[in-house]
């Protein structure tokens, strides 16, 4: 049980950051990095060293993410953007600048299509490598780095629509 909790402690924040990127909502985030690593502590079992750990909690998180979203067969709601405050008092125009930033990079990354939105949230919220997206994909190496590739550019093309619309 002690190293479950170190465990918990190691990674919950990567997985916490992976769902946030997927659904945008951090209560659901929260709740669902919980049930990550509630069935990973079910099925550690089942855990085959064929990926590294955080690959195969963010796996699970992911599966978790699509089983409460078809559970709700909805859309997940927007939250408001900038929850990280760093102490810094800091002008009111920035602030709202970045919000809006913020909220439109996550509105155009629900728009990005499977497996597009969850191979660049596992790449850039999750630091997970391309060797390990493959394996989570059951895909090739290239695979990997072309999805991610495509992905970016269509998430450009999609913020420089909407600058210039």
């Amino acid at each position: 049980m002690a190293g479950f909790s170190q465990l918990y402690e190691k990674y919950a924040g990567q997985v916490y950051r992976f769902l946030l990127a997927l659904s945008c909502d951090s209560s659901l985030s929260e709740e669902l990095t919980q049930e990550t690593f509630y069935q990973a502590f079910l099925h550690a079992d089942k855990f085959e060293n064929r990926c590294s750990v955080s690959t195969w909690l963010c796996q699970i998180g992911k599966n978790a993410y699509f089983r409460e979203m078809k559970r709700r067969k909805r859309t997940v709601p927007m939250q408001e953007a900038g929850e990280q405050q760093d102490g810094a008092l800091k002008d009111p125009e920035e602030v709202f600048l970045e919000k809006e930033r913020v909220q439109s990079l996550r509105r155009h990354l629900l728009n990005l299509p499977e497996p597009y939105r969850t191979v660049i949230s596992m790449r850039v919220y999750s630091g997970t490598d391309y060797k390990e997206l493959a394996r989570l994909f059951g895909k090739s190496e290239s695979w990997a780095r072309v999805t991610y590739f495509r992905a970016k550019e269509q998430l450009t093309s999609l913020i420089e629509r909407e600058d210039r619309g």
